[in-house]
């Protein structure tokens, strides 16, 4: 038996096996003598029918059989001894073949993993963004714990920082209500309207009157109406944008007083006993929130940077192995619509497995467990309770016998560990600036 391949420029390759006879012959005569001394044929003693009975019976079958373990084995060896990494299977190119020929060959399709470099070094500069917790946001902060834990009231006239409640309807340029879409109900905080002219109308409105509204124009850039309202993406996709309010109830909200009672409602009895230290917890717990979003932004960032490592996916062979993966298998003008979205996700996940190979960037199980421990010990924190290590390492063996939270858990590990990587081996640029601005920049740059 003799194995060769060849590779095109594109990576898409195919593997030649010449098969003769004298390469199976053997073993298919053993198998049929062995078939002869099992066969129970009627008129034959066991083991006693005619040889020329059993090949015109079975020589066929078997021939073929033989044949296909020999081109199993040989393609396996083949890749293995040649150190081919391959995307996805090997796929049997269609051929007539005459398996009683003095010799024959099978082809098999293949998709070459490309050869890539990965630009990583301390030379590449790469930007950082630090969030500051400043004090606007933690005066913010202050009130929205406030508010959240204030008394609500009905009152019959809006002050300037009360909530209206009532139906929204959505209605096209001419005020007339969009036909299919529901009337949705949901709270306004008159803070939240940023036009002056509108603000002021709907503080004088009285239950029952209705007020036009502008989702893109009259509100605050932080205040989304339709996220308000529970419209899904494609609602949101299909949205006129302007909305009319029939009001139902004034909400007048006093905000909860700064004392002990909220303190411990907050953190636990007597953990702060001051605003300065309500404050200083605040801001720990901003800077810790801040700090992910930037981890996560920055990812992001080095993500985009090793997107752009070039490199050549066969393609012509991945998009017909995945015509053939599967009982419902995608058509072949499905897997071209969806091709951008499926090559970006291949050229991700040859990065990620060059990353994990050559930096050893793997999750090893006791690494896991020690990762289950601290996220268990970390939940169990927020509820005022405190496990001892015996007690959180047993809970968090149970929740990694769930496969999916197992999963979950092995990616968020394997995304810090990259986290970390990352940060030692890029140099950054560091800027600073607010949560707002940030946000900006993150909406901007997805």
């Amino acid at each position: 038996m003799n194995v060769s391949h060849t590779i095109d420029a594109s990576n898409n390759g195919i593997i030649t096996i010449e098969v003769a006879q004298s390469d199976f012959a053997e073993k298919v005569e053993k198998t049929l003598v062995d078939y002869r001394k099992r066969a129970n044929i009627p008129g034959f003693r066991q083991g006693m029918a005619p040889m020329a009975m059993i090949r015109k019976q079975y020589e066929s079958s078997v021939r073929i059989e033989e044949v296909n373990k020999m081109l199993q084995d040989g393609l396996f060896n083949y890749l293995e001894s040649e150190k081919l990494e391959i995307l996805g299977q090997p796929l049997p190119m269609p051929s007539q073949v005459d398996f009683t020929a003095d010799s024959f060959q099978v082809q098999f399709e293949i998709g070459m993993a490309p050869e890539f470099t990965l630009d990583i070094s301390d030379k590449v500069k790469l930007p950082y963004v630090e969030i500051e917790a400043t004090k606007q946001a933690i005066d913010d902060e202050v009130e929205n714990i406030r508010n959240r834990y204030g008394k609500m009231s009905e009152v019959d006239a809006a002050g300037a920082e009360d909530i209206l409640f009532g139906a929204f309807q959505m209605v096209d340029k001419k005020g007339n209500a969009v036909e299919g879409v529901e009337v949705k109900e949901g709270r306004l905080g008159l803070k939240s309207i940023s036009d002056k002219k509108v603000a002021k109308a709907a503080q004088a409105l009285k239950k029952g009157e209705t007020l036009e509204f502008n989702a893109e124009k009259n509100f605050i850039d932080s205040f989304q109406l339709e996220d308000v309202l529970g419209y899904t993406d494609v609602e949101k996709a299909a949205s006129t944008g302007l909305f009319v309010l029939t009001l139902k109830t004034i909400y007048h909200l006093e905000p909860a007083a700064l004392d002990q009672e909220l303190f411990d409602k907050l953190f636990g009895e007597g953990v702060v006993s001051s605003e300065k230290e309500l404050r200083e917890k605040i801001e720990e717990d901003l800077k810790g929130m801040y700090q992910r979003d930037a981890d996560t932004h920055f990812f992001n960032t080095v993500t985009d940077h090793l997107m752009k490592t070039k490199m050549t996916l066969p393609e012509a062979f991945m998009k017909k192995w995945i015509t053939q993966q599967g009982e419902k298998a995608p058509s072949m003008e499905e897997v071209e619509e969806q091709w951008p979205n499926t090559e970006k996700a291949m050229r991700w996940q040859m990065i990620e497995s060059k990353l994990s190979r050559e930096y050893h960037l793997h999750v090893h199980k006791e690494e896991l467990v020690a990762y289950a421990v601290d996220m268990v010990k970390g939940r169990m924190a927020q509820f005022g309770q405190q496990m001892d290590e015996k007690q959180a390492e047993q809970l968090a063996l149970s929740v990694l016998q769930n496969r999916e939270q197992s999963e979950q858990l092995s990616e968020q590990l394997l995304q810090d560990k990259m986290m970390k990587f990352f940060k030692d081996s890029f140099s950054m640029k560091v800027s600073k600036m607010g949560y707002a601005d940030f946000l900006k920049l993150a909406s901007k740059n997805q």
